[in-house]
């Protein structure tokens, strides 16, 4: 489906997350995940940080394991073989082997259900809690308290995605947000020379942005959650309730968000892709077709490969009515609670999450660190890219709950797709999505 393939370019970057991003016009490492506004405070990782991740040499166990993953791109796959390798340099006592398959999600339920699973693998934050009720990922909490892991280094939201129940099932490793690029000639030439902070600003630039006549407008979005659901966020509204058990969105903020963001494209100032004859956001944003996107940090190998020259710059989303939104698209490592070799997959895990691992997996750019004390390190080699970084205390995760996958794939992005072609309400949409969506999760 279009929403997973779109889901498997994200992932790519975040996936992000692989660095993480989800459907038609999102990735991630994606890399899969609050609300204060303010960023956190930057700084390099402390003597004491690093040596809580840093498994004491004596307590190292042994074993032979698997890890399984998808594979984004040759560079990441390469990347990703390098830090394997350096982990079992300095310990050799364990052999790691990492497995990337196609159709990773399909692949990864088929194998926990044959009990054939690797002992360790990639979770991404829409399928997390499904493995988390299930109980089919082992709870880390016992580990991450021997061993004094300071889980506060990681980004709120990136944590939260993989908690359920008051249980951590997955640590983050590593992830991107959703940030504003928009394109600085298009810009220049209308006369803006600011990005837009405000949804009322963002309407005001896509109108002046806009030009029919050469098929190039102001914005390209999709009919599609991941890109719709920041703006339910930036007007106060939730995707789902706190506790994960009921479809939120059919919300006063929620309509409010919907109306505002098929207005725009109501309005002839937002395209679609597929109106665009482009494959997604960013492919637009590269073919000159919007003059502002939607994305995360999975767009830059795409701008790098297809438009090199071109001159653009990124801020941070425009604020709704009630402040600040964005996803955090989050990918963890988590360990199979059947595994036969626990002890090696947790001190695997600890250690690709840790900041030494970690530090060298985001060395490249590909994803983000999920840990702040790495901010500061990784912003001196890529600068621009701060605004999607400054997201990590607000960011929220990208879920729906148990069932989520099905809820957005079969629900959502139908029923925004019939909002966009007309063919019903937003009322009844957002109506609809809660009715068929909570139906969805009290089967789970």
């Amino acid at each position: 489906m279009r929403s997973i393939r779109w889901l498997a370019i994200l992932i790519c970057a975040a996936q992000a997350v692989a660095a993480c991003g989800p459907t038609q016009s999102q990735p991630g490492t994606a890399t899969s995940a609050p609300a204060a506004t303010t960023a956190p405070a930057a700084g390099a990782p402390t003597q004491a940080a690093g040596a809580a991740n840093k498994p004491a040499a004596g307590a190292v166990p042994s074993g032979n394991l698997r890890l399984m993953g998808w594979s984004s791109s040759p560079e990441e796959d390469r990347l990703l073989n390098d830090t394997l390798t350096d982990f079992s340099k300095q310990y050799p006592s364990i052999q790691v082997t990492f497995q990337p398959v196609p159709d990773y999600a399909t692949k990864l339920q088929t194998d926990l259900a044959a009990g054939t699973a690797a002992d360790v693998f990639y979770v991404d934050s829409l399928l997390a809690p499904d493995l988390m009720k299930r109980n089919l990922l082992e709870p880390l909490d016992d580990y991450i308290g021997r061993d004094k892991v300071d889980t506060s280094d990681f980004y709120p939201g990136l944590f939260k995605a993989f908690q359920w129940k008051g249980k951590t099932y997955g640590l983050p490793k590593d992830w991107s947000s959703l940030a504003m690029e928009w394109n600085a000639e298009a810009a220049s030439k209308a006369g803006i020379d600011q990005a837009p902070t405000t949804w009322d600003e963002l309407k005001a630039a896509a109108q002046k942005l806009t030009d029919k006549s050469s098929g190039s407008y102001g914005t390209v979005i999709p009919a599609e959650l991941p890109r719709f659901g920041a703006f339910v966020l930036a007007a106060g509204g939730k995707l789902v309730s706190d506790d994960g058990s009921k479809i939120a969105m059919n919300s006063p903020e929620g309509q409010q968000a919907l109306d505002f963001y098929y207005g725009m494209y109501k309005d002839g100032i937002a395209s679609t892709p597929a109106d665009t004859g482009t494959q997604w956001p960013g492919d637009a944003f590269i073919k000159k077709k919007a003059a502002i996107v939607f994305e995360g940090n999975w767009i830059f190998p795409a701008i790098k490969k297809d438009a090199p020259e071109m001159k653009f710059n990124i801020s941070e989303m425009p604020s709704g009515p009630k402040g600040k939104g964005t996803f955090a698209f989050t990918v963890s490592y988590s360990i199979n609670a059947k595994t036969q070799q626990k002890d090696a997959a947790w001190f695997l895990v600890n250690y690709l999450t840790g900041p030494d691992g970690m530090k060298k997996w985001t060395s490249l750019g590909l994803a983000m660190p999920s840990r702040k004390s790495l901010e500061s390190e990784w912003l001196s080699n890529f600068k621009e890219r701060e605004p999607y970084l400054k997201a990590g205390a607000y960011a929220q995760p990208w879920q729906l709950g148990p069932g989520g996958q099905e809820i957005n794939d079969k629900v959502v992005t139908p029923d925004l797709q019939a909002v966009f072609a007309g063919k019903m309400t937003s009322r009844d949409a957002l109506a609809d999505i809660e009715k068929r969506g909570n139906d969805i999760l009290a089967k789970q």
